[in-house]
């Protein structure tokens, strides 16, 4: 809307041209060159003055030094934006040095929660079993073991699978060829819509074949891959918390899958909260299921 020059008067034709695509017979608007453009005033339609007009524009467009560039950026702690109130479901944001609070209670008491919780005591908590116990080699050991008999008989079923897809996608090729050539001639038999779905189809049945074969090779070496990532993650956590600010950017990735999407602050009788996430265990290794874990900070 900003950009509409209409508001200042300013009437463009000739803006695009509609294309029929040879191939599906279908037509797709074009935006034409600013040059061949017809543009007029008409002052009955004006809004804005020009000089108003101006202004949004370079509201729009900031000079590179401009100051209000560098302004907010980037969440700078690893569980930014993760933690949420449930009273409010408004963000847990950092209110003071040190800790913290709920953004609506803090911005206008629009929440009752009143509940602060310092930031290191809340990482130590959330973050600290990650980082120590939960990524240990130890425990990636044995969810490793645990592992292996589910991708057993699923590697097996897709392996099974992808045994005849090469066959098959060389077959859907030349019918997919062919089908392509009877758009193009045109076909006394079948419309080009009827000829577009046929084409359609076997394109879906081509992408799946080739998903059973890329599923095959990741599934056999899925397992291998959790020592290496869970390295990867707890090295990244420690480091975040020690206010590495790319590690941090990379560590907060894997903990937003890992919690869940986000972490809901529960405010107790006696002052204190209760953690409450939804642990995807499928963080390092995607497509696992996930269980419910909380926990009193």
């Amino acid at each position: 809307m900003l950009r509409n020059e209409r508001y200042r008067g300013v009437v463009h034709w000739n803006t695009s041209e509609w294309r029929k695509d040879p191939d599906t017979d279908k037509r797709k608007r074009v935006a034409r060159p600013r040059s061949e453009w017809i543009s007029y005033v008409d002052e009955s339609l004006r809004i804005v003055s020009d000089d108003l007009w101006e202004k949004a524009q370079r509201r729009m467009c900031p000079a590179k030094d401009d100051v209000r560039l560098k302004a907010g950026g980037k969440p700078k702690y690893l569980l930014s934006g993760l933690l949420r109130c449930d009273v409010c479901d408004a963000h847990y944001t950092i209110t003071d040095a040190v800790s913290y609070g709920c953004s609506s209670y803090h911005d206008g008491h629009a929440c009752s929660n009143s509940i602060r919780v310092r930031r290191d005591r809340v990482e130590s908590i959330l973050l600290g079993p990650i980082r120590d116990d939960l990524l240990s080699p130890e425990r990636v050991a044995r969810m490793e073991a645990e592992m292996q008999e589910f991708y057993r008989e699923r590697v097996r079923l897709i392996q099974t699978q992808a045994a005849e897809a090469p066959r098959e996608l060389r077959e859907l090729a030349s019918p997919i060829e062919r089908l392509r050539e009877r758009v193009k001639r045109g076909d006394p038999d079948m419309t080009t819509d009827e000829l577009q779905a046929a084409i359609e189809k076997a394109e879906e049945k081509r992408r799946e074949l080739q998903e059973q074969e890329a599923g095959a090779a990741l599934s056999g070496r899925a397992p291998s891959i959790l020592p290496r990532a869970a390295e990867l993650y707890r090295r990244q956590v420690a480091l975040g918390l020690e206010g590495d600010p790319q590690a941090t950017l990379k560590a907060r990735v894997f903990l937003r899958e890992w919690f869940g999407g986000k972490i809901r602050l529960e405010p107790l009788p006696d002052g204190g909260l209760m953690a409450h996430w939804n642990q995807n265990v499928g963080a390092l290794c995607k497509g696992l299921g996930s269980c419910g874990s909380g926990g009193r900070i």
